[in-house]
């Protein structure tokens, strides 16, 4: 979700107060981007803590959080699509190629078998994707839970078996940062799903 997004989902229950820095923040993106939290809560004449508030309100981790989304709303609104239909259409090819080659009935039969479904999400555009896996599995009746942060994933997968399953979502395919705690899960014999974009091996 963009930032307009996460304001959307929660406007009504914004004071007029919050509206304001609302208002200021999408006015000044390219600003308030370059800002700290102390330099937003002086030019809205608020407070660090107050700006911290709003900011998990909105459905962010933290200030540092609705930035990056101000900055990924920023370079998304930069880039001129020049053959937008020609790319969706290429896309969309490359998923049916896809569903072709691959036998999903493993994955499937994975998912429905799994005592405990891990979705662990690399970064913040991941956490997006898994939470909309996460919501799709919950309407099938699959329980799930979604972590990140390595040390959250090294806790929970310390605890895991040959019965659960682990969905590791990496869009650039890198799994370096975790790669002691994947191969402790290899060991322990716990099935893994990568999710990475076309091309990409995990």
């Amino acid at each position: 979700m963009n930032f307009d997004q996460h304001v959307k989902l929660v406007y009504d229950t914004l004071t007029d107060s919050e509206k304001e820095t609302i208002s200021y923040i999408r006015s000044n993106k390219a600003t308030v981007v370059e800002m700290s939290i102390s330099d937003l809560a002086s030019n809205v004449l608020s407070s660090k803590s107050t700006i911290l508030r709003l900011a998990k309100k909105l459905g962010f981790r933290g200030y540092t959080d609705l930035k990056y989304s101000l900055r990924e709303d920023m370079i998304k609104a930069s880039l001129v699509p020049s053959n937008l239909l020609g790319n969706l259409q290429v896309d969309i090819q490359k998923t049916f190629e896809y569903a072709q080659q691959v036998n999903f009935e493993p994955l499937i039969e994975a998912i429905r078998s799994a005592d405990t479904v891990i979705i662990y999400a690399t970064g913040y555009t991941q956490e997006n994707y898994a939470r909309e896996l996460s919501k799709e599995l919950m309407i099938v009746g699959k329980d799930n839970y979604i972590l990140s942060g390595k040390a959250n994933f090294e806790l929970v997968s310390a605890r895991l078996s040959k019965n659960d399953l682990v969905i590791v979502i990496s869009l650039s395919g890198n799994g370096s940062g975790i790669r002691d705690i994947i191969v402790d899960l290899l060991l322990n014999k716990v099935p893994i799903c990568s999710i990475t974009d076309f091309g990409k091996i995990f």
